[in-house]
Order: C-alpha cells, then sequence, then structure tokens
C-alpha cells in the first residue's frame, strides 16, 4: 500500500511539473489498474509511465523501460518514462529518435531532463497544428 501511494504522488508530482513547463494539464490513468496502460493521459504523442523510489538502480529503470515501451505499444504512441528517488530530480526517458535503432532497446534512449522533454513536447505540438 505504501509503494501505491509513493506511486500516486509521484504521478501528481509529474503532473504539476507538466503543467508548470507546458501549461496542459494532464490526467491519471485510473483505468490503467484493470486493464493496463501508461499512468498519464493527455501528453500525445507521448505515453507516459511514472516511477518512483527511495533508490533507483540502472536495473530498475532498465526493466521499466521495457514495462513503459509495452504500454505505448497497447495504444502506438511513444513511450516515456518518468522516474525519480527520494530526494532526487525528475528524469525522463525517450527513445532515440533514429529509425535505425529497436526502440524496444534500452541502449538506445535518451535520459533528458523534464525541461528538455518539455520543449521537445512543444516543438512537437507546434509542428502538427
Amino acid at each position: 500500500m505504501n509503494s501505491r501511494n509513493k506511486g500516486r504522488r509521484g504521478e501528481r508530482e509529474v503532473i504539476e511539473v507538466i503543467k508548470t513547463l507546458t501549461d496542459i494539464q494532464l490526467e491519471v490513468n485510473y483505468s490503467q489498474t484493470y486493464g493496463g496502460g501508461h499512468d498519464l493521459l493527455g501528453a500525445e504523442p507521448y505515453a507516459i509511465e511514472v516511477k518512483r523510489r527511495k533508490t533507483i538502480t540502472q536495473g530498475d529503470v532498465r526493466q521499466w523501460w521495457v514495462q513503459t515501451w509495452e504500454q505505448a505499444g497497447k495504444v502506438n504512441l511513444t513511450p516515456c518514462l518518468w522516474y525519480r528517488a527520494d530526494r532526487q530530480q525528475w528524469q525522463v526517458v525517450i527513445p532515440h529518435t533514429s529509425n535505425h535503432y529497436p526502440v524496444d532497446d534500452f541502449n538506445c534512449t535518451a535520459i533528458i531532463t523534464p525541461e528538455l522533454w518539455s520543449k521537445l513536447y512543444k516543438e512537437h505540438k507546434d509542428g502538427s497544428q
């Protein structure tokens, strides 16, 4: 129960960070509990998965990336993993943009800041309008 509460708090934190950086209001995907799916709705083309833990290892991030990639594939969106350890900053994992590498391979990802993610998101939104 404690980890579920920490996860929900993490989702709310990410919603606030994204709201501050992009002025969009995301929603928690409550139906994910029953049928699977990514954590936050409203940031298309990204399917955002959020992870919060006391400590995080590289193995954790790799495992979460597989889950994020699988969930994004179900809805045909770009996988996007936000994670944070206690007393650390948020990190964002997105796939490398080249078509030459498999998107599910963690070795072909970029770990970026929320600020850079927000710029990429805004560029995508501006370009698709």
